[in-house]
């Protein structure tokens, strides 16, 4: 209060200062992280800066669900700390662990490519901390950006490629055990 008896903002102008640097300090914070990623090594510094500016870190405590099969696909992430199960719904109400994902892996690219609900379910297995990148800015960016296009979409096909693989041993596997295999 002012010596009228009038109420002063000054705590609502402090508190909007403190959001903007809280963000600005995140925004740093991703840019360090990103640098220190494999998927993302050889992309430049001012790639890197708009790739954070529409960024946010998430924190999971164990058990927390990131995303479940067929919901929808907006965002793409990177592991920061932690581990993240992907698990597949399987008959009889069961689930099948396909991969758990620690620092520097990236989970639910495939947003990327199509609208596709997702199609399986990510969990976070212990506390964990992710990187949220939204799919429509990214790919908005890679449209402006050719050389960035290039080197991300070699990436994920790498990762893909590596994945597929990983699922064909899984469905040999399966075969070879006499599993029941269905479409």
């Amino acid at each position: 209060m002012d010596y009228l008896g009038n109420k002063l903002n000054i705590f609502d102008d402090d508190l909007e200062v403190l959001t903007y640097l809280n963000s600005r300090r995140q925004k740093l914070d991703i840019i360090n992280i990103l640098e220190k990623i494999d998927f993302f090594k050889e992309i430049n510094k001012n790639d890197l800066i708009s790739i954070a500016s529409f960024s946010s870190l998430k924190q999971y405590k164990k058990n927390d669900i990131i995303f479940l099969e067929n919901s929808s696909s907006e965002y793409f992430y990177i592991v920061i700390s932690g581990v993240i199960a992907i698990n597949k719904n399987i008959a009889g109400g069961r689930k099948r662990n396909l991969e758990n994902l620690s620092s520097g892996e990236v989970f639910g690219e495939l947003s990327l490519f199509d609208s596709n609900p997702r199609n399986a379910d990510a969990e976070a297995i212990e506390d964990s901390e992710v990187i949220e990148i939204p799919n429509n800015k990214f790919l908005d960016l890679l449209q402006q950006n050719c050389n960035l296009a290039n080197i991300i979409y070699k990436k994920i096909i790498s990762i893909l490629c590596q994945r597929l693989r990983k699922t064909d041993n899984l469905l040999k596997e399966s075969v070879i055990w006499g599993f029941r295999v269905e479409a």
